[in-house]
């Protein structure tokens, strides 16, 4: 397993988005009044042109609300939240803007290098995904990577892990039935990997049986 804590974030985005293409970025007023560990990814990212949360929303403090006690600062397309406490700031809260939130137990600085690697496999300058894989091919796709010990989330749905190497990473979780109720598919996942270099992708073109997007 690699420790979470391993993972620098200022180096991490460097090494999948290149170094940074502006200064230092002193943040408005309103970002003072931030936890840490959000007020410093805030200032880190804004030093990218590129964004580098692309799934989701890392909202301005101008368009945060609170939701049943707890400060939304993070939301997805569809209806999916995370908020932290004003009283304990360092707790993470995940939810649904109509529904019930639920603790994690990452503190807010382990969930936001979480969220900083999960949004690397999409937004990698190299990306495969399959949205149905046999799970018996699991082995040989991951067989590059090492399990990092995230805690884990219920987004997109709950048991999805993340994989990674110096040049790859894999989001895996539960396959989604094609009907109604839309439950997990046993025996398959879907599988999203980022990579630094097209060649690191190579290998999963020797896997039969799987057809890559």
């Amino acid at each position: 397993m690699i420790d979470p804590s391993s993972i620098e974030l200022s180096n991490f985005l460097t090494t999948w988005y290149g170094p940074p293409n502006r200064q230092v970025v002193t943040m408005p007023e309103q970002y003072k009044n931030l936890p840490s560990p959000l007020h410093n990814w805030h200032a880190l990212a804004a030093r990218w042109t590129v964004p580098l949360v692309r799934n989701k929303k890392l909202l301005p403090p101008e368009e945060m609300i609170t939701k049943n006690g707890k400060i939304i600062f993070m939301a997805d397309p569809g209806d999916a939240i995370w908020g932290f406490d004003p009283e304990n700031p360092s707790t993470v809260y995940e939810g649904r803007l109509y529904g019930d939130w639920v603790r994690l137990r990452e503190t807010l600085t382990d969930f936001l290098i979480h969220n900083a690697v999960n949004e690397a496999a999409y937004n990698a300058p190299y990306a495969k995904s399959c949205e149905c894989v046999n799970d018996d091919h699991l082995t040989q796709i991951l067989a590059p990577m090492t399990e990092v010990a995230f805690e884990g989330w219920h987004w997109p749905r709950t048991g999805h892990r993340i994989f990674a190497s110096e040049s790859l990473i894999a989001d895996v979780g539960p396959a989604m039935e094609d009907v109604e109720p839309w439950g997990n598919k046993p025996g398959f996942s879907e599988v999203q990997i980022g990579a630094i270099t097209a060649s690191s992708l190579e290998y999963l073109t020797n896997i039969p049986g799987i057809e890559w997007y």
